[in-house]
């Protein structure tokens, strides 16, 4: 359930925003990153495409980045956390303000054991930010809590994130788990 939530979290594909520099093509070369991030099981040949297509010189640092903040996003849902976050770092580097870079780093070290403690750093960063989606970064950095074992922090962060969007019911069910699990500590 876990793995299938955390799927849910990940930041929206992006899109290049093209500057006057920009051309068409280079919104042409960003696809295959984007197709790659948008696939729920990214196969290994859309990943090495786009990482092809990384590798050429010339690209827009606006697109480049879109590029490597899909494939980031790809790696994660292709189960490849510490490669994810290598794309993550590198984003960080070219936009040290752009949010979602931040968070989505501290997702993909929440896959790799030990490392929940830095997940949580990074997504609040992320959130200190100014995140997109609000509810989503929460939500994120409460599993980190989680991880880590800060219980009571990851309850607030639950419910910040069900605040933030009421709509989206998976925040709800996660308080209702530590509803459940306060109950039975409880009655012992």
């Amino acid at each position: 359930m876990r793995a299938a939530v955390l799927a849910l979290l990940l930041a929206a594909p992006v899109t290049a925003q093209p500057g006057p520099s920009d051309s068409a093509a280079d919104a042409a070369l960003a696809a295959p990153c984007r197709a790659a991030a948008e696939s729920p099981h990214p196969d290994r040949g859309l990943i090495r495409r786009c990482s092809a297509l990384l590798g050429r010189a010339g690209i827009s640092p606006p697109v480049r980045l879109a590029m490597l903040m899909n494939r980031g996003i790809a790696l994660l849902r292709a189960a490849q956390p510490a490669r994810a976050a290598d794309d993550f770092d590198l984003a960080i580097r070219a936009a040290p303000g752009l949010p979602e870079a931040w968070i989505n780093k501290g997702m993909a070290l929440t896959r790799i054991d030990g490392r929940a403690g830095e997940a949580v750093a990074l997504i609040t960063h992320g959130i200190e930010l100014g995140a997109r989606e609000p509810a989503r970064a929460y939500f994120a950095r409460a599993q980190a809590q989680e991880l880590v074992g800060k219980l009571r922090e990851a309850m607030e962060d639950y419910a910040a994130a069900a605040k933030a969007d009421p709509d989206w019911p998976a925040p709800g069910e996660e308080l209702k788990r530590f509803r459940v699990e306060r109950r039975k500590v409880l009655r012992g």
